[in-house]
């Protein structure tokens, strides 16, 4: 008796879970939006430009085929948690890292690397510790699609990095990190030769 007991009170706690796990979803007004709300995750990154030269009257980056000046977009860890990003040699990271330039009232021109043959490639990444930083030194030159952006010896320019990672299989399976991360926008001499 004592074990029916018991299987009637099992019985009944999973049937009372079922119940009340269960509750009517209304039906949404649209019938083409989507009732699943979806979290907006906060980004473990902040993303940040250092020029190629700064002084208190400018502060430049350059585009050139020849005599490349680097200057650096540095990705900082934010969270409280190891970050594992793509490293830029692969196909996974290569395109990771891309520029939106601004000039005057004009829209702006998307700057990112073209697409690469690869002879070796494997996914590879790069731990970035809590706090910590990936630094990126950027050379804008042939691998660079950059012919969008006007002719000039020197002009100012806002620019803006953006860190994006598209959601793939490895990406998943490497835990690297997925989604859009960009900077705020900085005021730079551009330099062409």
């Amino acid at each position: 008796m004592r074990l029916l007991f018991s299987k009637c009170r099992v019985t009944g706690i999973i049937v009372f879970l079922c119940l009340t796990g269960c509750r009517a979803v209304p039906t949404p007004s649209n019938p083409n939006s989507n009732p699943i709300v979806t979290q907006t995750q906060k980004a473990p990154f902040t993303l940040s430009i250092v020029p190629t030269r700064s002084t208190s009257d400018s502060r430049v980056i350059t585009i050139a085929s020849q005599k490349l000046h680097e200057f650096y977009v540095v990705l900082t860890n934010i969270s409280n948690e190891p970050q594992s990003v793509w490293e830029t040699w692969n196909s996974w990271g290569s395109q990771t890292i891309s520029f939106e330039f601004k000039f005057g009232n004009n829209p702006p021109i998307l700057v990112a690397r073209g697409p690469e043959g690869f002879t070796m490639n494997f996914p590879s990444t790069f731990l970035i510790p809590p706090g910590e930083h990936k630094v990126y030194p950027i050379r804008l030159d042939k691998w660079w699609d950059v012919r969008s952006i006007p002719k000039s010896t020197e002009m100012l320019v806002s620019l803006k990095a953006v860190y994006q990672v598209p959601n793939t299989p490895e990406a998943a399976e490497y835990h690297v990190w997925t989604g859009r991360v960009e900077s705020g926008n900085y005021q730079f001499t551009l330099r062409q030769w």
